[in-house]
């Protein structure tokens, strides 16, 4: 991944380089992921993840100084709770069996639930984009294990003060 198409539309040139490539060893993330799963009350949690972070960027913890990423786990029969941010996200789908899904919309009701959402069924190998700004939940009724790469300008809303990240408590 690189800044380009960005520099491209802003109409700006790099001056120097902000980052190095990162080689992230599938058997290593593949393990702390592992790790991360097991331990007490993971499910939980409203991700089981390992962020992919680069080291030169200390300050936002981020693949990039704009993008973030991080390696992730839906687990079977679990619902990641709505949550949303001003950061766009596209997620990269790495495997799932039907019964995966994500549910989009504007508002919760007073459980905490997304008001008339809309559904978006994963593929395996298939992506799709999270507008910033929207509620959204992961839900996977499927009964295996789901992964999946979420990527966000999340490294450039931080940075900004601006990717304002909000979860529902409510069950």
């Amino acid at each position: 991944m690189t800044d380009e198409p960005l520099l491209r539309h802003l109409g700006a040139t790099a001056t120097r380089p902000r980052f190095r490539p990162t080689k992230f060893a599938r058997s290593q993330a593949v393990s702390e992921l592992q790790q991360i799963a097991e331990r007490p009350g993971a499910n939980e949690k409203n991700r089981v993840s390992v962020l992919l972070a680069n080291a030169e960027e200390e300050q936002t913890l981020t693949i990039t100084h704009v993008l973030w990423a991080m390696f992730g786990l839906l687990p079977a029969d679990q619902v990641q709770r709505p949550h949303r941010h001003q950061s766009v996200a596209l997620d990269l789908i790495l495997d799932c069996r039907p019964g995966c899904y994500t549910l989009l919309g504007d508002r919760l009701d007073h459980r905490g639930d997304i008001v008339e959402p809309q559904r978006v069924d994963w593929e395996p190998g298939g992506a799709f984009v999270t507008p910033p700004g929207k509620w959204h939940a992961h839900v996977n009724t499927s009964g295996a294990d789901a992964h999946l790469v979420p990527v966000q300008d999340a490294g450039l809303q931080t940075y900004l003060r601006a990717l304002d990240i909000r979860f529902t408590d409510r069950r």
